[in-house]
């Protein structure tokens, strides 16, 4: 049952938790020590994920391989492995961390988030302490703080321009979603509705599945991004004054060619 006394000193708890963490891993000025922070987060999320299957076999000499386990069918696994991938980039500096963990940093915030407070695994399920359940809730808390490390370490500045990286993104869980719905039917075998592509996981919001969720956080990230800047970012630097230069620019150069 959602935020029943377990669910709720879970959420207490995680919080106090992460904050914690946060403000001591913000203390770390070290290239390698930051590195290393964002690599064993990422490590941990995935290693915490599927820790259920060696739970279960330890315990009754076999496991069941769950869908979710062995492919991404959730838009939070996917998170997870991008998290993962960003902390496994050597070259932090490069453009395809850049991309990789602005997407993992936001939808890995925002995954966990929605995890936190909405587990559908303990609406299906409501046994807390089941390994199953209780991992989730622990994986889901350790990609979250990976995830704002990636804020809180410099990694990733909080900009409205994050957006277009974050569209590239969904555009590649879109089909990540299809390929592996796609598989699924290749082989005989239901379709797990990858990143909710083929139906709302809420009956009564048929709206909100894949396509409505992903448009969804990109307004909450404009509108979240575009007040961060009103207010951390000086006049003269904000998104819109870079897009005015980049048309100006554009302008001119066109004006130059005629």
């Amino acid at each position: 049952m959602l935020f029943d006394v377990y669910h709720t000193c879970y959420i207490i708890i995680s919080s106090i938790v992460t904050v914690g963490l946060l403000l001591l891993f913000s203390r770390v000025r070290s290239p390698n020590g930051k590195a290393l922070i964002l690599k064993s987060a990422g490590i941990a999320t995935v290693v915490i994920h599927v820790s259920s299957v060696w739970v279960e076999f330890l315990i009754l000499g076999h496991a069941e391989a769950y869908a979710n386990i062995l492919f991404p069918i959730f838009f939070c696994n996917l998170a997870m492995y991008m998290l993962l991938i960003s902390g496994l980039i050597r070259n932090k500096e490069g453009l395809a961390f850049r991309w990789i963990s602005t997407f993992a940093a936001y939808a890995g915030t925002i995954g966990a988030l929605i995890s936190l407070f909405y587990p559908d695994y303990y609406l299906a399920q409501p046994d807390f302490w089941d390994w199953g359940i209780f991992k989730s809730f622990i994986s889901h808390s350790v990609m979250m703080i990976g995830s704002l490390y990636l804020f809180v370490g410099g990694y990733v500045k909080i900009r409205v321009f994050n957006l277009i990286p974050y569209s590239a993104g969904l555009i590649f869980t879109l089909f990540v979603g299809l390929a592996v719905n796609g598989l699924f039917a290749a082989c005989g075998l239901e379709m797990p509705n990858a990143m909710f592509l083929l139906g709302s996981p809420i009956e009564e919001i048929p709206f909100f599945n894949g396509y409505g969720i992903g448009l969804l956080m990109i307004c909450l990230i404009l509108l979240f991004t575009a007040t961060w800047e009103f207010f951390a970012v000086p006049k003269g630097e904000r998104w819109y004054n870079r897009l005015k230069d980049f048309f100006a620019r554009r302008a001119r150069n066109d004006a130059g060619c005629t």
